[in-house]
């Protein structure tokens, strides 16, 4: 199984969500543990390369998988915000 991996920026992020937030991404990021391929590749812009799920309509999780299997999640993004 991956492991997964924070940038700071994402541990900053993450601390803002309050614990029963933060449940549901958990849930979900065991998910792409097993099946990372599983959301589409941002195309354009800031995160273009990096794969992205919508969680409960707030925020935008963008991630990659590295080399060695591991999941690296970069940015946890409101989804009203756009990325620069």
């Amino acid at each position: 199984m991956s492991r997964i991996r924070w940038t700071n920026e994402a541990i900053i992020a993450l601390a803002s969500l309050t614990p029963p937030q933060r449940r549901p991404l958990f849930d979900r990021l065991d998910l792409i543990a097993q099946f990372p391929a599983m959301y589409p590749r941002r195309q354009r812009g800031r995160f273009a390369g990096l794969r992205y799920f919508v969680l409960e309509k707030r925020w935008l999780v963008y991630y990659r998988q590295d080399e060695r299997g591991d999941i690296l999640i970069f940015a946890l993004v409101p989804a009203l915000a756009r990325p620069r």
